[in-house]
């Protein structure tokens, strides 16, 4: 797949049906969702990806130990 995306795919990356991303993208771009290109009509892949990582509440486990506190890297161990 190319840089931009169509509709069905924006769709399918957010686990939904191309209706209802048509019914809930008002409510989506409202919320940042990046809207499609003026020219294309379609959606920048790597936008949607942007969008779908700032929504995320949970940080990857490599950066987070097991009580919650930040890991701390001995750089010069390295």
């Amino acid at each position: 797949m190319g840089a931009f995306i169509r509709h069905a795919d924006v769709a399918d990356m957010i686990g939904i049906s191309p209706s209802t991303f048509h019914k809930a993208r008002p409510a989506l771009e409202a919320e940042g969702f990046p809207a499609p290109d003026p020219v294309l009509r379609r959606y920048m892949r790597a936008d949607v990806e942007a969008w779908i990582q700032s929504r995320r509440r949970v940080r990857d486990p490599d950066t987070v130990d097991l009580e919650g506190a930040p890991v701390k890297i001995n750089w010069d161990a390295l």
